[in-house]
């Protein structure tokens, strides 16, 4: 019972074919386990007991086709082994062949090469302009900066533009807080003394922002005369913003003295006559107010740009050049650097590699041979399985027949139809393509000198068209 189940679990494991489930190219015949599966001694016994087949047969019975079929089922699965194996040997062939190599990568070369060229001429036509503007600006900072002896880097302040938020903001404030102090005399009341004091305000912060801007900056330049234009300007414009809020508080009195009508011309007598006497406390408060919003517009306005004049600009121009020109020099040699890379490096590799490649095909064509050799021994094994199971299937049949067993019994020894080894899929496989002789030496020099076209072409279009930061001043 236990040697029964032990069959069966060989049984499954080997299928059901006589090949197995678990194949092992070009394994071991095992004629007794075939004869086992195929129960040939059995089938012999019973047979050749009601004399079959009969004297007269001329053709094989069921159980020799079934011998035969067995071994060639096994004998066309190795054999579509042989030709997959055979088709890997050429295929590592093919990697190690010197004249491929070389194709390959002289096609790689002329690729990389043409697209160092390809990229010189739109150079030319898009990255061109932008350096000759950007030489132009740096050329003009530099010349700049030397003219007025400037050591120091330009100052380029971060979000110039929220300064204008800041001085819509001041005049709006200072026009609120003023709004209450002219509301008294207007005769709209607070909405009067808003329109009034916005008027004011806008006034103010404009001018007192311009100032800081311009003159105030000039006092900065090393042109004396632009020094003393600077001086000049600068103090008539803080005069001019003293008097103007001295007169916003002389109006104020006026407005709540006389009325809106009569205010204007009042406080232009008031101030000529007494311009510190002011009749309420609230307008020394709008005099304060107003200067001080001034003093932070004039503070805004230094502060807006480089204290040199013209000194922001000219950076700030130079760098949109700068940035400009170095945008599209990435975008056109960004990934050019990586093809550039990858070219030498199978280039270098190739060099290194091609040398060893004769001993690897060497080594390759010796295992295709151990390969072929041991196929033809396999077939030589299978004619040899089918010979003997035959015999053993014919001579049992005999022993236990009485009458005369056919004459085919002792036909000659059979033979497989043909031979993988002569199919033409394997004499495919197995061909060595006709090469010329091939100077090694010449190959690897010519490898180097590729090399070294696509590091020149490359250096040449950085050499033309350098970053920025490799940019000679």
């Amino acid at each position: 019972m236990v040697v029964e189940t032990f069959q069966k679990l060989a049984d499954a494991i080997r299928g059901d074919d006589g090949r197995g489930l678990v194949q092992g190219y070009l394994r071991p015949i095992d004629t007794d386990e075939i004869a086992r599966k195929l129960k040939i001694d059995a089938e012999a016994a019973a047979r050749g007991s009601r004399e079959q087949p009969s004297s007269d047969a001329q053709s094989l019975d069921a159980v020799e086709h079934n011998i035969i079929q067995t071994l060639e089922s096994e004998w066309t699965y190795h054999g579509s082994d042989l030709i997959n194996n055979l088709r890997a040997y050429a295929s590592r062939l093919i990697a190690v062949s010197v004249p491929t190599e070389l194709a390959k990568l002289d096609l790689l070369a002329q690729n990389t090469l043409a697209k160092l060229r390809d990229v010189n001429h739109r150079a030319e036509a898009e990255l061109g302009p932008r350096r000759e503007m950007y030489i132009s600006c740096r050329d003009e900072l530099t010349d700049f900066r030397s003219k007025y002896k400037l050591k120091r880097a330009a100052r380029n302040p971060a979000r110039r533009w929220t300064t204008f938020g800041l001085l819509f903001l001041l005049i709006g404030m200072e026009a609120g807080l003023n709004g209450f102090f002219f509301a008294k005399g207007s005769e709209f009341g607070l909405l009067g003394g808003v329109g009034t004091a916005i008027g004011i305000s806008l006034v103010n912060v404009l001018f007192a922002f311009a100032l800081g801007l311009f003159p105030m900056r000039w006092l900065n330049h090393r042109n004396y005369l632009v020094k003393l234009i600077g001086l000049v300007v600068t103090a008539i414009g803080l005069a001019a913003l003293i008097a103007l809020h001295d007169f916003a508080a002389h109006y104020r009195d006026a407005t709540a003295a006389v009325g809106e009508d009569r205010a204007f011309s009042t406080a232009l007598q008031t101030l000529k006559a007494s311009p510190l006497m002011l009749a309420d406390l609230n307008s020394f408060y709008l005099f304060g107010i107003g200067l001080l919003w001034a003093f932070f517009a004039i503070w805004k306005g230094v502060t807006f740009d480089d204290p040199y004049p013209r000194y922001g600009a000219h950076y700030r121009r130079t760098a949109a050049a700068r940035e400009t020109y170095s945008e599209e020099h990435a975008f056109l040699f960004d990934d050019l650097e990586e093809i550039k890379e990858d070219t030498v490096a199978q280039l270098d590799a190739g060099i290194r590699r091609i040398p060893l490649f004769p001993q690897e095909a060497s080594l390759i064509r010796s295992k295709r041979d151990a390969d072929l050799q041991g196929f033809r021994a396999y077939e030589s094994a299978v004619e040899t399985a089918v010979n003997q199971l035959l015999a053993r299937y014919r001579d049992a049949n005999r022993f236990h027949r009485k009458t005369p067993a056919p004459k085919h019994f002792d036909a000659p020894p059979w033979r497989l139809p043909h031979s993988f080894l002569s199919d033409a899929a394997v004499q495919k496989e197995t061909a060595e393509p006709a090469t010329p002789a091939l100077d090694a030496n010449a190959a690897l020099n010519e490898l180097r000198s590729l090399s070294r076209a696509v590091l020149d072409e490359y250096e040449s279009l950085l050499v033309k068209y350098p970053h920025p930061t490799q940019m000679p001043s």
